[in-house]
C-alpha cells in the first residue's frame, strides 16, 4: 500500500535517513502497533529466514521449464542447456 507523505513526514524522512520504499517495507514486514508499525529485530530475522528459503527454492528451479497453453499448465520438465539456449535465442528474436 503506497501512502502519501505529509510535508512534515517528508521533512522527517529526509532528516532521519529514510529512503524510498522504507515505509512500505516496514509496513510489510514489521509488527503493527498502536498508530503504525515497528520493525523489530525479530521481524528482520523472520524475513531473512523466509528470503533464504525462497532463494533455495529458486536455485532448485534453475533450468526447469513449464509449458502453458491458455490458462492450463500442459507439462513441465528440466530443459537441457542446449534447449535453454535455443529457447532464449527464439525469445530474443520474438521480442
Amino acid at each position: 500500500m503506497k501512502l502519501k507523505l505529509t510535508p512534515h513526514a517528508a521533512m522527517r524522512f529526509a532528516q532521519r535517513g529514510f529512503r524510498d520504499g522504507d515505509a512500505e517495507l516496514i509496513m510489510a514486514i514489521g509488527t503493527e502497533v498502536e498508530g503504525g508499525y515497528l520493525m523489530r529485530e525479530k521481524d528482520v530475522r523472520e524475513a531473512e529466514a523466509w528470503l533464504k528459503r525462497q532463494a533455495h527454492k529458486l536455485r532448485r528451479l534453475v533450468g526447469k521449464r513449464v509449458i502453458v497453453a491458455g490458462d492450463m499448465i500442459v507439462t513441465a520438465y528440466h530443459a537441457r542447456p542446449s534447449k535453454q539456449w535455443h529457447l532464449l535465442r527464439q525469445a530474443r528474436e520474438y521480442n
